[in-house]
């Protein structure tokens, strides 16, 4: 389907009032608030490779930090003094082979060689300290989103989520688009090509809103399912559908894909 058979305007009349509801929901705020406290992450001197290990933990499946991150003996094993160690590029690669098995990371062999090269670039720079530097020194987001896109296996979302996940200033009006949100989407029966436009449909359901983009990115992954509820209850689904001019996913079939 081509974008402009989406029908955004019912769509972001059907999500508004939604996002509202459960924005004000004080469970809602306590987890917007606490992620806010993680820009103190922002302070370490490892920050570029530390979030590095922690966009290729959680890429394809959040639980993935659950072995890497949090377990300390994992962990230990990647940091990039750990890995500085190693005599040579091949072992480095062994060992994050090994790591990520153990941790049960999704995509293991292709993240391994991912982060090899990435530990090449940041030791090119002159380590974590000087890639921190690095980023910083990059001009406004577009800068710092092309900084982490020029690492093998970062793309559109993780290039702007990395930021996002810190509450860095500069990254409060943007959407990090993943499945989670493109669930939403086709729920509403919207369908997008290209990432910028999805991500400019829901900054506009954010401002409506009366949220940062960074708000409602977080509410629509922390919070998906309770936004899923609500539309499924929503009288003014079936006509969102009706109105597009060519045919979609089946309701049915958009049912089943999120377990509803």
């Amino acid at each position: 389907m081509k974008e402009n058979t989406n029908d955004l305007k019912r769509a972001k009349t059907l999500l508004v009032p939604i996002v509202k509801r459960i924005a004000r929901h004080k469970d809602v705020k306590a987890k917007l608030a606490e992620g806010k406290t993680r820009r103190k992450e922002l302070d370490r001197p490892d920050f570029v490779w530390h979030e590095l290990l922690l966009s290729f933990a959680t890429m394809g499946n959040s639980r993935g930090a659950e072995g890497l991150i949090r377990n300390q003996d994992n962990y230990r094993r990647v940091t990039f003094e750990a890995l500085g160690r190693k005599p040579t590029k091949a072992a480095r690669l062994r060992e994050l082979l090994s790591v990520l098995r153990a941790a049960k990371v999704r995509m293991p062999p292709k993240k391994a060689v991912w982060l090899a090269n990435a530990f090449d670039r940041v030791q090119g720079m002159g380590g974590p300290k000087m890639a921190k530097t690095e980023l910083f020194r990059r001009e406004g987001c577009e800068g710092k989103i092309r900084f982490w896109q020029e690492f093998d296996g970062i793309g559109e979302k993780y290039s702007r989520n990395i930021m996002m996940d810190v509450y860095h200033p500069d990254f409060r009006n943007y959407i990090a688009v993943d499945q989670r949100i493109k669930k939403i989407s086709r729920a509403l029966g919207l369908t997008f090509k290209p990432y910028e436009p999805e991500e400019k449909f829901y900054l506009d359901v954010a401002k409506h809103a009366g949220l940062e983009g960074w708000e409602l990115d977080r509410l629509l992954y922390r919070f998906r399912d309770c936004v899923l509820d609500e539309l499924e209850d929503a009288e003014d689904l079936p006509a969102v559908r009706k109105a597009l001019r060519e045919k979609t996913i089946p309701w049915e079939q958009v049912k089943r894909e999120l377990n509803l």
